[in-house]
């Protein structure tokens, strides 16, 4: 089932599949919810899956100028209301592990676990923000160029020489718009640290950490998935920051076994 529901003036888009446990997935930064389409129909064989485009991306339109990560956890919570959906797994690629930490934040009642997919609960350092805002100024000058320069930079070396991967990231991050694009990094610019979030969970976690990922720190990811007693974690050897594009099958048995439990 496709749909659109209405979240502060602006349409959002959604799906869901399957019947039984929610899964709700949530895509990274200037992807959409085509991202999972590898995953959703067989992971619809076991679970109610739901999937969305954030704000501005895909085919969900912007609503401001800052979409910060409390912003993007409440228009998730209308989605699950609308679905009358009162608890659900949680699985979050890395911009929507952000989004999935503040959902369980503000609203721990309906999580029944979070899966972060290359993803952190630490907030931006200050080179980090210094590097959001440069992107910030490219992307103002030339949105898509911008773009063509960043999305490689999340692939491992061998994916960026077989290209097509690269390519289907980048077809769907050209369709946000530059609003959108400088929303989304203004708002994970001033995200909060959430790690006290997994050291006193009330629900299972684990990560999915890529043992070549260029942009987390494979140290910190192991230490925020071992602060609670629920936490746990899975490091795959052939991926970078987009695991569930170059590992699709390590992903898919992860995601499942963790939504069984």
């Amino acid at each position: 089932m496709l749909g659109n529901f209405v979240f502060r003036g602006a349409n959002i888009s959604y799906a869901v599949k399957g019947k039984g446990r929610s899964i709700l997935l949530i895509h990274g930064f200037l992807a959409c919810k085509e991202i999972w389409k590898d995953y959703d129909s067989r992971l619809a064989k076991h679970f109610r899956v739901v999937t969305l485009d954030l704000p501005g991306h895909g085919e969900s339109e912007c609503i401001g100028y800052v979409h910060n990560m409390e912003l993007l956890a409440e228009c998730i919570k209308k989605l699950l209301q609308l679905l009358v959906i009162r608890k659900t797994i949680v699985v979050g690629h890395s911009l929507g592990g952000y989004v999935g930490l503040a959902f369980a934040e503000n609203y721990p009642d309906s999580v029944l676990g979070l899966l972060m997919v290359n993803s952190s609960a630490k907030g931006d350092s200050e080179q980090r923000k210094k590097s959001r805002a440069q992107l910030i100024d490219l992307v103002k000058k030339d949105k898509n160029r911008a773009i063509e320069l960043l999305v490689p930079s999340f692939f491992t070396l061998k994916s960026r020489k077989t290209t097509w991967q690269v390519k289907s990231y980048l077809r769907m991050a050209k369709k946000c718009s530059e609003q959108a694009v400088i929303a989304t990094v203004e708002g994970m610019k001033i995200r909060k640290e959430r790690e006290i979030i997994l050291k006193f969970a009330p629900f299972k976690y684990h990560y999915i950490i890529g043992l070549q990922d260029a942009i987390l720190n494979l140290q910190q990811l192991k230490l925020e998935a071992n602060m609670g007693a629920e936490g746990d974690f899975t490091i795959i050897a052939d991926a970078s920051h987009m695991s569930l594009i170059e590992t699709k099958e390590q992903v898919f048995k992860t995601i499942k076994l963790f939504s069984k439990r």
